[in-house]
């Protein structure tokens, strides 16, 4: 830079060299900040930029302005700032703030900005969810909805029977403020309660085996569950009375109580459910007939056709139905896994 006598007004940006540029810049930052920026420049850089400030007497706001400008559009170009707005409001801004207000902070900017709250919930199977909330306070439950946003609440609301529905409702459009410790804590419960364990996840069908488990009960423990199960949820105790035998239990009847069941079963409806019966079924029932009988259905096995096994499922619904009835009069008594007589 040639050397003047005199310090030189800059009247316009598009007459800057790089060096005045640099100047202008730190002139305008503040010093801390400028000194930062200095220490990765080289000696003879941080000399040359000496002089041209020297040399400057007045520089314009509009260039000023200008310079500033370029300089953080020329950051934002070399990925100086790679983040989004919404990346650097939920994960850097937090960190510039200091310690004391920095939780009530972040937890503000994030419950107004974040979704990854209601991205997890929509991710989960609905069912699952609407089980561990109606574990919970209907307040609580309110508040988890809130936070999870209105199509994954809705989704899961109607879930829930019509008294809970109205329950929570009621206590969602109450809400005016929710405290941030209790948000937090009712996000995180959620996700822990989710939380995919992969290989610790055991999958069981529910309502079968608590069908197996009533089926085996003797009447007098049975009958107070079932009738306080129709009280709640009578849809729910319906389809576990109608699994709590099912065919493969009959086997364990005594000979007479198969006799009167074969009493009670058409020949069609018989000949459908043996097509797919186990051994020890197909033998109950056939030893309870007489020989001729007996060869006859055997023959009709053998020449009957592919049949669906929705067909044969059915037949031998039917079969469990009229056991199940026989058992109601007190002709016949089934209990799984151990032989029973009438």
């Amino acid at each position: 830079m040639a050397e003047t006598d005199t310090p030189t007004e800059i009247p316009a940006v598009g007459s800057l060299s790089g060096t005045q540029r640099a100047a202008v810049l730190l002139m305008y930052l503040d010093p801390e900040t400028s000194r930062h920026m200095l220490d990765d420049l080289s000696t003879q850089e941080i000399q040359e930029i000496g002089l041209a400030i020297a040399d400057v007497d007045t520089i314009a706001p509009e260039v000023i302005e200008s310079v500033v400008g370029k300089f953080i559009r020329d950051m934002h170009t070399a990925s100086m700032m790679s983040t989004t707005g919404r990346e650097y409001a939920l994960g850097v801004y937090p960190e510039l703030i200091d310690e004391v207000r920095r939780p009530r902070i972040e937890s503000t900017i994030r419950r107004q900005v974040s979704t990854d709250f209601q991205e997890y919930i929509s991710s989960r199977p609905t069912s699952t969810v609407a089980t561990i909330l109606l574990d919970e306070h209907p307040q609580t439950i309110a508040v988890a909805l809130v936070l999870m946003g209105p199509e994954n609440a809705a989704t899961i609301l109607s879930e829930f029977e019509d008294s809970d529905r109205y329950e929570v409702a009621l206590r969602m459009a109450h809400l005016k403020t929710i405290p941030g410790e209790i948000a937090d804590d009712v996000e995180y419960g959620l996700h822990q309660s989710l939380k995919d364990h992969g290989r610790d996840r055991w999958k069981i069908a529910g309502i079968e085996r608590a069908a197996a488990v009533l089926g085996r009960l003797d009447r007098a423990a049975q009958d107070p569950v079932m009738q306080r199960l129709t009280d709640k949820d009578a849809h729910l105790s319906d389809t576990i009375r109608r699994r709590m035998v099912v065919f493969s239990d009959l086997s364990t009847l005594g000979s007479r109580a198969a006799q009167v069941l074969l009493k009670a079963i058409d020949r069609p409806t018989l000949l459908l459910a043996l097509r797919g019966a186990d051994v020890p079924m197909r033998t109950l029932l056939l030893s309870n007939m007489s020989k001729r009988a007996g060869a006859d259905i055997l023959d009709e096995l053998e020449i009957m056709g592919p049949t669906p096994r929705a067909t044969v499922e059915a037949a031998q619904e039917e079969i469990v139905q009229a056991a199940l009835k026989l058992q109601e009069e007190g002709t016949l008594q089934i209990v799984g896994g151990s032989e029973e007589m009438i």
